[in-house]
């Protein structure tokens, strides 16, 4: 696969993945407009929804949603755009909307199921793991043989250019070690976890550290699983795979990996 598509193939599966969270946070938006359809803010934050919606489906094959979000996009637009006298009242704008929104909320649950049904088949099987170790011989060891499991392997020291690093490329995967230069894995999971972009990127901590109060606040940052150096790589690949298989299924699934 070259580089582009794979690039894209990777995005197109992370937006799969986020269906789930963009069916949420349409429902509550349109629970709260449809309370308050006079309140400003309500109506605002249902349009961005919707206007998002509208550009990103299309552009990552999911067509039929893409226009069912710009239909209802357009009936908010175009009462937005209308000078105030002639505007229907909200009441009347929000009846008008039912059908419209019930329709994008639905179809986003049928393009979620299908993205489920479709995942083993879509998932590529070559894992991207981006790893960040600080000591370079670590780095060059663990990389090394996650690659000889048939990983494709990125290495970084720290978290400093991590977003620009994952916009560049996208990851299955972060492995990262718990003490880093200035910074610590909490400190990079925790910024991780509240971004939805990087909702479906399985975090696995790789590590001597062996402190329970330490390891369970990874856990409580959202950190997918931690596991001991000692375990080895072996053990550490099937961690990876076990976290990334539960990320496709449903989002991160924290858990102990020594339990």
């Amino acid at each position: 696969m070259n580089q582009p598509s794979e690039h894209f193939d990777l995005l197109r599966q992370r937006y799969a993945g986020s269906l789930g969270e963009k069916q949420r946070a349409m429902t509550q938006a349109w629970a709260a407009f449809s309370a308050a359809p006079s309140d400003a803010g309500a109506r605002g934050e249902l349009q961005q929804q919707l206007h998002r919606l509208c550009g990103s489906a299309q552009a990552y094959g999911y067509a039929h949603l893409g226009e069912l979000a710009c239909s209802a996009d357009s009936l908010l637009r175009r009462w937005e755009g209308a000078p105030t006298d002639l505007r229907d009242a909200p009441a009347d704008l929000a009846q008008r909307l039912v059908a419209p929104v019930r329709a994008v909320i639905a179809g986003l649950g049928e393009a979620r199921a299908g993205a489920v049904d479709h995942a083993s088949e879509a998932r590529p099987r070559v894992l991207r793991v981006l790893l960040i170790e600080d000591d370079p011989a670590q780095a060059e060891l663990i990389g090394a043989e996650l690659e000889a499991h048939g990983c494709k392997v990125r290495c970084d020291s720290g978290g400093d250019l991590l977003w620009q690093t994952l916009t560049l490329w996208p990851c299955h995967a972060i492995v990262l070690d718990y003490w880093l230069r200035g910074e610590t894995a909490a400190d990079i999971v925790a910024s991780l976890r509240r971004d939805p972009r990087h909702a479906c990127i399985a975090l696995i901590c790789y590590s001597v550290e062996r402190d329970s109060q330490i390891l369970r606040t990874l856990l409580d940052v959202g950190c997918d699983a931690v596991l001991p150096k000692a375990e080895g790589t072996r053990r550490l690949f099937d961690v990876v795979r076990a976290c990334v298989a539960q990320a496709d299924r449903s989002g991160p699934d924290i858990r102990l990996a020594t339990a």
